[in-house]
């Protein structure tokens, strides 16, 4: 350790520790939805069945934060509990590492389609056809779905955008 103070090594090894501990809650949500969609066999796959099952695990835990917050304060308003008491720090530093690195885990998809560059230029047609109406029925069914989910709220520029963040 020549050069490196030990409180700064311990402190980058303990916050090692917890980016594989939010890794590994990750994998674990994962590996649930993966063995849900398994037992009751689930047409969804089983990795959006644990994104699912986090994000629920994520609200209760907000809402257990808003409970606890209101009545330590012994308010009766409910005070704003903020993201990051609702997420955990290391959680969302993974969540956004990965999302960041999206790109590349489409490589592989990529060069297996090169691969069979043959029969995409035989169905060429077909697939275009495929293409073209599944992200038109999309667009569609999105909209549809926007317009009757927004009915009675607020219009959609007096809603906050937590500053363009996602996690």
């Amino acid at each position: 350790m020549s050069g490196v103070s030990v409180p700064m090594f311990l402190l980058c090894w303990t916050m090692g520790v917890f980016m594989v501990q939010a890794f590994f809650i990750l994998l674990f949500f994962q590996f649930l939805g993966t063995a849900l969609q398994d037992a009751f066999h689930l047409s969804v796959p089983g990795p959006v069945i644990g994104m699912f099952i986090l994000a629920a695990c994520l609200i209760v835990r907000k809402q257990y934060a808003t409970r606890r917050h209101v009545r330590g304060a012994g308010s009766a308003l409910p005070d704003l509990v903020t993201e990051q008491e609702a997420i955990p720090q290391d959680l969302a530093r993974v969540a956004r590492s990965l999302i960041g690195a999206l790109g590349l885990l489409f490589v592989p998809a990529g060069a297996g389609i090169a691969g069979q560059f043959s029969v995409l230029r035989t169905n060429a047609w077909p697939v275009c056809v495929a293409l073209v109406g599944s992200t038109l029925l999309g667009l569609v069914v999105t909209a549809l779905v926007m317009h009757a989910m927004t009915q009675g709220h607020a219009p959609p520029e007096n809603l906050s955008d937590n500053g363009g963040q996602v996690l």
